[in-house]
């Protein structure tokens, strides 16, 4: 299985799959666009697009469902947003304020700094937005 650097996909794309990670890897189109912010024909493109890739499966009328591939980048999408928000927070930012801070970064961000990041924070299990799964590279404690 390839390495992930962090960088496997351009901000937008990783943006509907993080969304999708964190609405538990399968959603309807209409929902994952009102919570892009897009129309829905818009978010259809962009998801047929993410399945020509590989990251998704979808089902006309019904929506989307992660690939094993999919899922694997949504949880470390999922994680380096929510270990960046927590490490923001430790700045004096709000919940809102950190979770729309490490929206805007966390494109610029690769794996290994996550990790880092997650090491220096003592490998925490909660953020400011959620739950932090771990990584087994980077957490062999946690498994």
């Amino acid at each position: 299985m390839e390495e992930i650097s962090g960088f496997e996909l351009p901000g937008r794309k990783a943006e509907y799959l993080k969304i999708i990670g964190i609405m538990g890897g399968c959603a309807r189109t209409n929902e994952i666009a009102r919570r892009v912010g897009v129309a829905p024909s818009t978010a259809t493109k962009m998801l047929l697009a993410l399945a020509d890739e590989g990251y998704l499966e979808h089902t006309p009328y019904h929506g989307v469902s992660l690939t094993a591939q999919g899922e694997r980048y949504a949880r470390f999408l999922v994680r380096r947003h929510r270990l960046l928000s927590l490490a923001l927070s430790q700045f004096g930012l709000t919940p809102a304020e950190a979770c729309r801070e490490a929206n805007m970064l966390e494109g610029r961000v690769s794996k290994d700094l996550v990790d880092r990041i997650c090491a220096s924070l003592g490998h925490p299990v909660q953020s400011v937005c959620g739950p932090i799964e771990h990584d087994l590279a980077c957490c062999p404690d946690a498994g």
